[in-house]
This record gives C-alpha cells, structure tokens and sequence, in this order.
C-alpha cells in the first residue's frame, strides 16, 4: 500500500524524457536568441572597426620589417600615433647631414613605404610630428617653450627628409611639425608624436559599412 502510494509521486521515464526534451528546446531557443541579439551587435561594431584594423595593421606591418618583430625599446605604437622617447632623438642641430639617428632612418622608409603605396596613402590625410612642453603659469616662458618646441618638432621633420629625400620631394605636403602644450601633470611629456591622420577616405568607408545597418 505504502509502495504504491510512492510510486504516485514518482514520475514514469516516459513523461521524464519529455520534459527533458522540452527542457531542452527551450534552452536552445533562449540561446539562438541571445546569440541573433548578439550577432546584430557585433555586426556593425565589427563593420565600424575593421577599415581602422585594416589600416593599423598595415602600419604595424611596416614597423616590424623595419624594427623586427618585437616591440622596439624606446618607441611605442598606438592609436594611429607613432611615439619615440626624446633620448633617441638628438639635437638634429648638433648632426651633420648624412648622420641622423638610426631611428629616424628606420622611420622615414615606413613613412615612404606607406605613402608609396595608393592604398594606404588614401587613408592617410597627415602626418604631423609633434612635441609637447608642460604648460606653465607663467605666459613668457610658455612662449619661449613653444617656439624652442616649435623648432625641435621643424628639425626632427628636415631630418626625416634627409634620411630619405623621396618624403619631402613626392610627399611634402603630407607632413607638418608643431609644438603642443600639455597641462603640467601629463605624464610622457619626454615622447615624440608622429600623428597619422586618417583621411575622410578612411571615415567614408566606416560610414558606408555601417549604412547597410541604418534601415
């Protein structure tokens, strides 16, 4: 009696393995949800970010066979931005023609690589050098800080022609140099920036891939 009254309770491995089944199929359908949710999301994201991947890998790609393939002491790569540590550079003033800084070298053929090449130079609307000087409370000495910067950032450019004359003879008009103030607390002040950029080519074809998801 007791046995039966238990068995009652018990369900028989027939209605077990169909609500198992069930069980089953609703998992797969929360899961094929989240994923078409997810799949809507990567797409354009992927879609917005590849034309920039493309380009920074190209870029990666020129600095290692000129730098190796490990990252190179003293110069990092980031953001579209090349950064050199100032003690690499030194007072171009102070170099005969002919003698500049094996980086600079190194750096002037990426540059005429990628400007050689159609397909990168239509991404590429600037290269400007920069150098930063902490901003001061004092309105005088950020002047003479500025045009001593102004001068370093023009110098550093004139060596990267005389390392390789083909950049300012075919691609003069793609570089610029300046002197930039930065508040006092930045940290990094001792880097040279070679800022690449990008063209309204390169925004025109992030635009235009994500247009197909715009409807």
């Amino acid at each position: 009696m007791k046995g039966n009254f238990i068995k009652n309770f018990i369900l028989q491995p027939g209605p077990i393995l169909s609500l198992i089944l069930i069980g089953i199929l609703l998992l797969s359908a929360i899961v094929y949800y989240r994923a078409v949710k997810i799949q809507r999301f990567m797409e354009p994201a992927l879609a917005i970010s590849e034309p920039r991947m493309r380009f920074s890998q190209n870029i990666n790609s020129l600095l290692r066979e000129e730098f190796g393939a490990t990252e190179y002491k003293g110069i990092k790569f980031r953001s579209g931005s090349i950064f050199i540590e100032q003690s690499l550079l030194p007072d171009s003033s102070l170099s005969v023609k002919g003698d500049e800084p094996l980086v600079l070298k190194k750096l002037s053929r990426v540059f005429l690589t990628a400007l050689s090449d159609p397909e990168i130079r239509g991404n590429i609307s600037l290269i400007m050098v920069s150098v930063t000087f902490p901003l001061t409370p004092d309105g005088e000495l950020n002047r003479e800080m500025s045009f001593s910067m102004q001068k370093r950032a023009a110098s550093i450019l004139y060596s990267l022609y005389a390392a390789e004359p083909a950049l300012e003879k075919n691609y003069g008009t793609y570089f610029a140099a300046a002197a930039l103030a930065v508040d006092a607390s930045t940290k990094e002040t001792n880097l040279i920036e070679f800022r690449i950029v990008s063209s309204e080519r390169l925004h025109i074809e992030v635009l235009r891939r994500l247009g197909k998801y715009a409807h």
